[in-house]
C-alpha cells in the first residue's frame, strides 16, 4: 500500500464557500483512506521585498515605512518580516488614501476648488 501525503494551505480570513467545500472534501478523502489530518496555525510572514513587489514600491521605501512606524514588522535575526495581516491593513490604508486623494482631485476639477 502506497502512503499518500498531501497538504493544503488556507487563509481562514478569506475562506469562500468553495474553499470550505474543498477543505471538507480534503478531510473526507483522508478519512476514506484511513489517514490522519494534521491541523496547525502559523503567522504568514512576508519579506520587505515581497511587500514591495505587491505594493508596487521599492524595498527601500518599505524599510523606510517600517522605520517610520507606518508599517509594523518584527525582526527575525537581522531581517524584517511583516505579517500577512499587517500587510493587508497597510495595503487597505494606502488604497483609502489614494481614493481620498483622487476624490479631492475630482472635486477640485468639477467645482474649481
Amino acid at each position: 500500500m502506497a502512503l499518500m501525503s498531501e497538504s493544503m494551505t488556507i487563509n481562514p480570513a478569506h475562506l469562500s464557500d468553495s474553499d470550505w467545500a474543498a477543505l471538507r472534501a480534503f478531510v473526507e478523502s483522508a478519512k476514506s483512506r484511513g489517514e490522519v489530518v494534521d491541523v496547525s496555525a502559523r503567522v504568514e510572514l512576508l519579506s520587505p521585498a515581497e511587500v514591495a513587489k505587491q505594493l508596487g514600491m521599492s524595498r527601500s521605501t518599505v524599510l523606510r515605512r517600517i522605520a517610520e512606524g507606518d508599517l509594523a514588522a518584527t525582526k527575525v535575526g537581522t531581517h524584517h518580516r511583516i505579517s500577512l495581516a499587517e500587510f493587508e491593513r497597510y495595503s487597505h490604508k494606502l488604497m483609502r488614501q489614494m481614493a481620498e486623494a483622487k476624490a479631492t482631485d475630482i472635486e477640485a476639477e468639477l467645482f474649481g476648488e
